[in-house]
């Protein structure tokens, strides 16, 4: 994933640097596409979060049952 990630901004920056507007237009444009990114990445980041809660949760649960 990590690599995927670096492509695709690799792509997105050179798409943007390339493309016919303004410089201060493109920096806009550049630093828009990042803050999605990232919000993508927290979201993603709080999703695997709460699995591993859950997956300690159901752990502590079955280690309790087996302790009864």
């Amino acid at each position: 994933m990590n690599k995927t990630l670096l492509a695709l901004l690799a792509g997105i920056g050179i798409g943007m640097l390339i493309a016919p507007d303004k410089g201060s237009s493109t920096r806009k444009k550049i630093r828009g596409k990042f803050d999605d990114l990232k919000e993508q990445a927290e979201d993603e980041v709080s999703d695997l979060v709460d699995k591993g809660r859950q997956v300690v949760k159901a752990s502590k649960a079955k280690i309790a049952d087996a302790l009864n």
